[in-house]
């Protein structure tokens, strides 16, 4: 696992011991950087389920302003914090641990003006359909509580499956889908309609 492009190109990251992260496949992770060539300079990115850090790192090197990942596991932000220092972008980095569904609060006080979220949890608890309910539910209101800012995306990599939008997910709109073999990547946009 590397970085693709930018200031930190060909640097290689460290993986946690174990299977509790799964890092995004390079020719998915390069795929998606290549739709979001235009977003990702200058903007304020939220790197939800952060694993390795490997897309925030990638965003940052390819000239994100900032980077706040959000990552539950002390391994693995152990991790985020050894792909920081090597590809040497700690300036523009800053790490929460927090179970992303309870992170609201937090951003409300601290972070505003969001571009860019990703999100990308462990498949198994997207195969929940109550589980995925309840993030769909908490992207949107990411939206409604001004923390991402209203031309911002989410870009959300699950499992491919049908993707139905629960009707409480009022502020979120699914504007395109990508599918690399058993992955999809959902990319969403603010609902204008309830705005």
């Amino acid at each position: 696992m590397r970085v693709i492009a930018g200031s930190a190109r060909g640097v290689s990251l460290y993986s946690p011991k174990g299977s509790k992260t799964r890092p995004i496949p390079d020719n998915v992770k390069e795929s998606l950087f290549n739709i979001l060539a235009n977003v990702v300079p200058d903007s304020n990115i939220l790197d939800l389920y952060a694993g390795t850090g490997a897309v925030g790192i990638e965003a940052l090197s390819r000239g994100a302003k900032s980077c706040l990942f959000v990552e539950n596991d002390t391994s693995a932000i152990q991790t985020i914090e050894k792909n920081i220092a090597v590809t040497k972008l700690h300036e523009k980095s800053s790490i929460i641990k927090c179970d992303v569904l309870k992170v609201i609060p937090f951003l409300e006080q601290h972070i505003a003006g969001i571009d860019l979220v990703f999100a990308c949890p462990p498949y198994p608890l997207v195969d929940e359909s109550s589980y995925r309910e309840k993030l769909l539910i908490f992207l949107s209101a990411l939206y409604e509580k001004n923390i991402v800012c209203p031309e911002g995306i989410i870009v959300f990599q699950h499992r491919k499956i049908l993707l139905e939008i629960p009707p409480k997910a009022l502020f979120l709109k699914l504007y395109d889908t990508r599918i690399y073999r058993e992955t999809q990547v959902s990319f969403f946009e603010k609902n204008i309609r309830v705005s």
